[in-house]
C-alpha cells in the first residue's frame, strides 16, 4: 500500500514508541508514547489485512481467560493490575502487526533505530552505574553489581538488548556501508549485556546470534555472500574473543562472572528451588481450571513460577494455557516459512526470527508473560508474516499478466474477432 501523506509523523511517533520501551523505570513515558500512537494511526488508518486475524483472535481469547480467571480475585489489586498489562501489552502487539500492512519497510526501519537508540541508553546508563559515575550506582545496579539500567530487573535489561544486537551484527554482516558505527553501538549493548550477569541473557545471546548467522547463511543468494559472511563472522568472534579476555582481567569482573556462569545455582535447586516448586505445582494447577488465579502463584508457593507456560495455567486457566501454548507453536511455524520466502522482507524477518528462538527458550526459566518488547517480536513476525504472503499474491498477479501479455503478443489468437449482433 502507499504511503500515507502524514506517514514521516508516524515513522517519527512510531521510533518514539519503541525508544521509550527502554525505560520501565518510568513507565508512564511508555505508556503514554503508546497511546499517542496506536490513537493517531487508527485516526490515519490502520490497515486490517485477514491474515493478521489469528494473532488478534489469539490475543482475545488469552486475555478473556485472564478476565475469567480474575473474577474470583476482583479485590485483589495486583491481580487487577496484572490483566490491565497483559491486555495492554497485547494491545501493542496487535499494532504492531497491523502496522506492517502499509509502508512496511520503512516502519521497519523506524522500529529498528528506535530499538537501537532505547538499547544505546539503557546499556550506557547501566555502565555508568557499575561505574558509579556522578553517584548514580544505585540507580543503574541492582544487588551483586548487577546492571539493570533503565530498566528494574537485569534479567528483562540483558533479554531487551538481545534483538537490538542482533540488528546490528545483521546489518554489519550483510551491508558495507557505516559498518564503523555498527560497531560503535554494538560495543556498549554487548558489554551492558553482559554486566548484567543475566544467564538466560548470555545464553539468549549466543543462541540468537547461532540463529542469525545460520539462516543468513543458508538464505544468502550466492557464494560469494556466503564466504564475506564466513570470513567476517570468524574475525567478529577473534575480536570479541579478545575483547572477553581483557574484560574478564578485571578482579572484579572475573569473580562475579565466575560466581554466576553455573548452570543452577542455590535457589534452583532443591524441593522448595524454582524448578522444585515448579514440579510440585503440576498436580495443584491440574486441579483448578481457573489456576489460582491472575500473579497469585507466590502466594501458595515461595515465588512466581519463573516458568511463562507454566505462568499461563496458573494466572489464566486452562483455557488460558492451552491458547498460550497454541500461539506459540503457531507464531514459530508461521515465522519459519517468512524466512524462507524470498521477499523485500525477509532480512528484517530474519532477525526478527533469530530473536524470537532465544526467547522462547527463555520462556522456560523466567516469567515473559508482560515484556514490551517481546509482545513487539509477536506482533511484527505476524505482521511480517501478512505482508510477505501479500508481496507474493501481488507479485504473481502482476507476473501471470506480464506473462500472458508477452504471450499474446508472440503469439496472437487466432480465432475471429467477435462480430457485433444487430439490435433486435
Amino acid at each position: 500500500m502507499p504511503a500515507h501523506a502524514g506517514e514521516p509523523f508516524l515513522l517519527l511517533m512510531m521510533a518514539l514508541m519503541v525508544f521509550t520501551g527502554a525505560f520501565v523505570i518510568f513507565d508512564i513515558a511508555y505508556n503514554l508514547t503508546s497511546i499517542a500512537t496506536v490513537g493517531l494511526f487508527a485516526l490515519m488508518g490502520l490497515r486490517f489485512d485477514r491474515r493478521n486475524a489469528p494473532l488478534l483472535l489469539f490475543l482475545m481469547v488469552f486475555n478473556i481467560a485472564g478476565l475469567i480467571a480474575l473474577q474470583p480475585h476482583l479485590d485483589f489489586a495486583e491481580s487487577r493490575d496484572f490483566i490491565i498489562g497483559t491486555c495492554f501489552v497485547a494491545t501493542t502487539a496487535a499494532f504492531f502487526c497491523m502496522a506492517m500492512n502499509q509502508n512496511a519497510i520503512q516502519r521497519l526501519e523506524a522500529i529498528k533505530w528506535g530499538l537501537l537508540a532505547g538499547a544505546s541508553v539503557a546499556s550506557l546508563a547501566g555502565i555508568i552505574g557499575y561505574l558509579n559515575i556522578a553517584g548514580l550506582g544505585a540507580f543503574f545496579t541492582m544487588h551483586e553489581g548487577r546492571v539493570s539500567g533503565t530498566f528494574r530487573d537485569p534479567n528483562v535489561l540483558g533479554s531487551f538488548l538481545v534483538l537490538p544486537a542482533l540488528f546490528l551484527i545483521h546489518d554489519f554482516l550483510r551491508e558495507p556501508r557505516l559498518r564503523l558505527l555498527r560497531v560503535a553501538l554494538l560495543g556498549p549493548i554487548l558489554l551492558g549485556l553482559f554486566l548484567t550477569y543475566s544467564r538466560g541473557s548470555w545464553a539468549a545471546m549466543v543462541i540468537g546470534t547461532a540463529v542469525l548467522l545460520g539462516l543468513m547463511f543458508v538464505t544468502a543468494r550466492n557464494d560469494q555472500f556466503r564466504a564475506r559472511l564466513t570470513l567476517l563472522t570468524l574475525a567478529g568472534f577473534f575480536a570479541l574473543a579478545i575483547g572477553f579476555a581483557a574484560i574478564l582481567s578485571v578482579d572484579q569482573i572475573a569473580e562475579v562472572f565466575a560466581d554466576r556462569f553455573t548452570l543452577q545455582k542455590d535457589y534452583d535447586s532443591g524441593p522448595s528451588g524454582r524448578f522444585g516448586n515448579q514440579l510440585r505445582s503440576l498436580p495443584d494447577l491440574l486441579s483448578r481450571p481457573l489456576g489460582h488465579g491472575p500473579n497469585r502463584f507466590w502466594l501458595y508457593y515461595p515465588e512466581n513460577p519463573h516458568n511463562t507456560y507454566l505462568m499461563a495455567f496458573a494466572s489464566y486457566g486452562w483455557l488460558g494455557g492451552i491458547t498460550f501454548l497454541a500461539f506459540i507453536i503457531s507464531t514459530l511455524l508461521i515465522s519459519w516459512r517468512t524466512v524462507l520466502l524470498r521477499t523485500p522482507f525477509q532480512p528484517y524477518a530474519v532477525v526478527i526470527f533469530a530473536g524470537l528462538i532465544p526467547h522462547l527458550v527463555q520462556n522456560f526459566q523466567i516469567d515473559t508473560d508482560r515484556w514490551r518488547h517481546l509482545f513487539m517480536i509477536y506482533g511484527l513476525s505476524w505482521g511480517l508474516a501478512a505482508a510477505s504472503r501479500r508481496w507474493l499474491d501481488e507479485y504473481r498477479f502482476y507476473a501471470h499478466l506480464a506473462y500472458a501479455s508477452a504471450r499474446d503478443r508472440i503469439r496472437p489468437s487466432t480465432a475471429p474477432p467477435l462480430q457485433p449482433q444487430p439490435a433486435e
